[in-house]
């Protein structure tokens, strides 16, 4: 399963009455404003100044934000993650229209999630780090529904096309767009991610049997960039996964 990795910022926010209800929904005692400290993320946005090339649709983010109250916030992204490593947890989130351009036209539709830890001793150096903004770059991680090919409209989800993101065709440059997401996992504090606001790091679908690397066309040395490597090593191991499902 494809999961998708975006970098994002925190800022502070003070709890008010509404964001304490909204706290004690995952809470098995009342907590009061004093218990928490509350801050807010800017997760994403839909402008299409990525560098890594894979823009959110407006629809993404209004599927995450629907997705992410109750998820936790966690250090570092990964696996099997322990539960002295949740540090937090979304009560709430948001996708807002700005007065901001988007690069296409239309006005930016930002992700907005917030989030709360208890106000404890235990969470004092945290709570300093994040206000002295040395804790302040986080990641959200999702799984795209669709993953779209500005050149040729191919949902990379389902089958892969021989368009690369970053690359120019025919004056055009390729984007992949996640256009829908299916679930979202969790946030994590991160270390500077690719993104102006948000970045990214890819991990393609495992699942897609249809490719070979002979389908794919060697890519000009001048073309390539860093990421190209990673792309060549995915398409052969790709392929031969397929060559062994063959025998």
């Amino acid at each position: 399963m494809s999961k998708i990795i975006k970098s994002a910022e925190i800022g502070l926010a003070k709890a008010t009455d509404d964001d304490m209800a909204k706290i004690n929904r995952y809470t098995l005692e009342e907590l009061k404003a004093e218990d928490v400290f509350t801050f807010k993320m800017l997760a994403g946005d839909d402008g299409l100044d990525d560098r890594n090339f894979e823009p959110f649709s407006v629809k993404s983010l209004t599927d995450m934000a629907a997705m992410y109250p109750g998820k936790p916030m966690i250090w570092e992204h990964g696996y099997g993650v322990k539960g002295t490593e949740q540090v937090a947890r979304i009560y709430d989130a948001e996708a807002r229209q700005t007065d901001k351009a988007d690069g296409s036209g239309g006005k930016e539709t930002q992700l907005i999630l917030h989030a709360y830890m208890l106000n404890s001793e235990a969470n004092q150096d945290l709570i300093r780090e994040i206000k002295a903004g040395i804790k302040k770059e986080v990641s959200t991680s999702c799984t795209p529904e669709k993953l779209i090919c500005s050149v040729c409209g191919q949902d990379q989800m389902k089958s892969y096309c021989r368009h690369w993101a970053g690359r120019t065709y025919e004056g055009k440059t390729c984007l992949m767009t996640i256009d829908g997401v299916k679930d979202v996992h969790e946030v994590s504090f991160v270390g500077m991610g690719a993104q102006p606001r948000a970045g990214a790091i890819k991990s393609y679908n495992p699942d897609l049997k249809d490719a070979r690397e002979e389908d794919f066309p060697t890519e000009p040395e001048e073309n390539k960039t860093p990421d190209t490597g990673i792309r060549e090593r995915e398409l052969f191991l790709m392929a031969e996964m397929a060559k062994g499902e063959e025998k």
